[in-house]
């Protein structure tokens, strides 16, 4: 217990005094961390706040804080307490060392780099102040000042871990340095808009609302909301409205279960029931499988939602991940309410290249859509598609607030049985923004495929906010 009250002491730059009567301020940050290691950072940060307010300026509390908000991703937030600590105190090591991890993870690497160096420079033995410098050397690239650093650093410390970690990396030309995992969020709030318009006539509003929330741990609630409305050159005005529970629950690390339901109303004032239930397990290390059996809603155009249609039947799928490579199959045979019954097939393999600031995306797409009849109900027209194309992406992820992903296919389709191959190609273009808890999307799409069954081409926008709490 005293060891514990005098660790605090010293992190707080104040005497422990008698152990058994620790001050407020040493109170105050032993239970910011207690929860801290919890990895509750939202109660330690909710601590530290309301401490700050009652003991402005002080110092050991703007670290903890700042440290807090380091784990959760708010770097910003966290820098600005950091400088204002060396702003009073410009020697003190720990807002340097944080600062300088700030930086890094914002990867403004210059400012981080000086101030690893200025800590070295004063303490060559600085064995923390080493490895951020190592770590920001070999994100950059930079690998033979990040050995020559290393070296040096193992010459005081033969025996650090973190140390020879980088050692063994960077002889084995590995880029990546220190990385931080950020907590996931438990629960989240979006609300989205999408809009589709065809070569066909056909217009889509969709509007969208979701809300995931943990019941418990292993327990989660999706409850979706649904608004689309179609209309085109030929047909009426639909609106269609979906309103779908899921719950999903994960009684061991490997296997997850999903059962939920709800209803589809047409325009007219038809409803549909709808439901699904999924079982996924992984089986090996990066290898996952699932199947499902599900009732889902048909409309994809006005046309479509005339019929009220609904399909029926079950999917399987899987995805394995070894280093670098990624391979998604997935197949589902569904019967439809109007007696057509529809099979798809789908795989894809892409291997990545990634570097300090962008990531490179290399693959092959296959696709395929076969029906029992024809029967020109909107959803289909042809009663087979196949298609065969390669796959190029780049995403940048020059900052940790910005993300952005473009993505293009080119190759080959077929849009119906014995039909001769034509030029088919698609592009995107993602853009995701966030700022702590909110994050925003922007996309963009250029379809030659409208649908998933459909054979238009297509424009596609996408405007998705969310909250993540």
């Amino acid at each position: 217990m005293w060891l514990a009250s005098l660790a605090v002491g010293e992190l707080s730059g104040q005497s422990t005094g008698d152990a058994t009567s620790p001050s407020p301020t040493e109170k105050i940050l032993a239970s910011a961390q207690s929860a801290a290691l919890e990895r509750h950072y939202s109660q330690a940060i909710k601590i530290l706040r309301a401490a700050l307010r009652e003991h402005p300026g002080d110092t050991a509390i703007q670290l903890e804080l700042g440290r807090s908000y380091l784990a959760i991703g708010e770097d910003d937030k966290a820098g600005r307490l950091f400088s204002e600590v060396l702003a009073k105190e410009p020697g003190n090591r720990s807002a340097q060392l944080e600062l300088a991890r700030a930086l890094a993870f914002q990867r403004n690497y210059e400012r981080s780099d000086q101030l690893y160096r200025q800590l070295l420079a004063a303490n060559a033995t600085d064995e923390a102040a080493a490895i951020g410098l190592t770590s920001n050397l070999i994100h950059q690239g930079r690998s033979t000042e990040a050995a020559a650093t290393d070296e040096a650093a193992l010459r005081y410390h033969p025996n650090s871990l973190r140390l020879l970690e980088y050692k063994d990396r960077i002889a084995s030309g590995l880029l990546g340095g220190e990385e931080r995992a950020l907590p996931a969020s438990t629960n989240s709030f979006s609300t989205s808009m999408d809009y589709i318009n065809d070569s066909a006539g056909n217009h889509s509003w969709l509007g969208a609302e979701r809300l995931e929330y943990r019941l418990r741990p292993g327990l989660t609630s999706d409850l979706h909301l649904e608004q689309q409305f179609l209309h085109s050159l030929d047909d009426a005005r639909e609106v269609v409205e979906t309103f779908s529970e899921l719950l999903r629950w994960r009684p061991l690390d490997r296997l997850g279960i999903s059962a939920g339901g709800g209803g589809l109303r047409f325009y007219k004032g038809d409803v549909r029931a709808i439901y699904e239930a999924t079982l996924t397990g992984q089986i090996a290390d990066h290898l996952l499988v699932g199947g499902g059996f599900s009732r889902i809603p048909v409309v994809p155009d006005a046309e479509a939602a005339e019929h009220h249609l609904t399909a029926q039947g079950w999917e399987a799928f899987a995805l394995w991940t070894p280093e670098n490579w990624q391979v998604n199959v997935r197949a589902t045979r569904r019967h439809y309410t109007d007696e057509n019954v529809g099979g798809q097939q789908w795989a894809e393999i892409f291997h990545r290249w990634n570097t300090s600031k962008l990531t490179y995306l290399a693959g092959y797409r296959f696709r395929h859509y076969g029906f029992a009849m024809d029967v020109a109900h909107g959803y289909f027209s042809p009663d087979n598609y196949q298609s065969h194309q390669a796959a190029l992406g780049l995403t940048l992820h020059s900052r940790r607030r910005y993300r952005g992903e473009i993505m293009a296919h080119i190759g080959g389709e077929s849009i119906a049985s014995g039909a001769d191959f034509h030029t088919a190609w698609e592009i995107s273009a993602r853009n995701q923004v966030t700022f702590g808890h909110y994050e925003l999307n922007l996309d963009y799409s250029r379809f030659h495929m409208a649908q998933v069954t459909g054979a238009f081409r297509a424009d596609a926008a996408r405007f998705e906010f969310a909250y993540h709490f």
